[in-house]
């Protein structure tokens, strides 16, 4: 083994040791025995995305079929069996692992995908994690930061307003739903999301204009009003809805 090799063997060894340790996550033997014994190929494999093996990408679109039609325990078996190195691999394993609610398994793979292509990927990943956990400034920093990487993901840019909206950043989750709306006409999540802010504000008759034109049906809008109301609570109780009153934003 060349110096070169045994430099970059090291420093892989060492950032799995880092990782294994951390939040009680540990990875895969067989990722860990990969890592070992080829280091040159893992690192291959994380340069970018797709894995190299044309085969291996087959069966991470079967994956994401899974995921997309709820079956998220069966997508994560078919990711066990694959056994693929690739970015895709670590980040449909965090996407799981944060929506069957581990999301301190889900953590050390978004932060991997920091020092990767797929850096607007980990931004988002964390950001949501942060926002789950109430950690609202962390949620914004993140999904902002995924935001810059991906302009025009529209789920991250829905993401990005929703954290703003529950920070109290109302014109700028304005501007995040809008942009979303903009890049996708038919996004129901971003028109949801609009017509949540709207009621927040207590925007009635920019509510009727909107809905009507989105084509909000009655029981989505009941339902909107009534997440609208605990959000509205959650500002007061942080006092951040006086604040805004003082503002003229309310």
């Amino acid at each position: 083994m060349s110096m070169v090799r045994l430099t970059i063997h090291r420093a892989l060894l060492g950032i799995a040791v880092i990782v294994m340790s951390g939040c009680g996550w540990s990875l895969p033997e067989w990722q860990a025995k990969a890592i070992h014994d080829d280091p040159g190929s893992y690192k291959l494999a994380k340069s970018c995305g797709d894995d190299p093996e044309p085969k291996q990408n087959v069966k991470l679109d079967l994956i994401r079929q899974l995921m997309d039609s709820g079956k998220l325990y069966a997508a994560l078996a078919h990711l066990d069996e694959a056994r693929s190195l690739s970015l895709q691999s670590s980040y449909l394993r965090a996407e799981i692992l944060r929506r069957t609610d581990r999301p301190e398994m889900a953590a050390p793979l978004y932060r991997e995908l920091l020092e990767s292509c797929m850096v607007g990927k980990g931004y988002h990943g964390l950001g949501l994690i942060a926002g789950r956990n109430r950690q609202i400034n962390e949620a914004i920093d993140f999904l902002q930061k995924a935001a810059n990487e991906l302009p025009v993901d529209t789920r991250v840019r829905n993401d990005l307003g929703y954290a703003l909206l529950l920070g109290g950043q109302f014109d700028s989750a304005r501007n995040e739903f809008l942009t979303a709306l903009e890049l996708d006409g038919g996004d129901r999540l971003a028109a949801s999301n609009m017509f949540l802010l709207l009621s927040v504000m207590d925007k009635e008759q920019e509510i009727r204009v909107f809905s009507t034109h989105m084509k909000i049906d009655s029981e989505t809008m009941e339902q909107l009003r009534a997440q609208a109301e605990e959000i509205k609570a959650t500002l007061k109780a942080s006092g951040r809805i006086d604040m805004l009153r003082e503002q003229g934003l309310l």
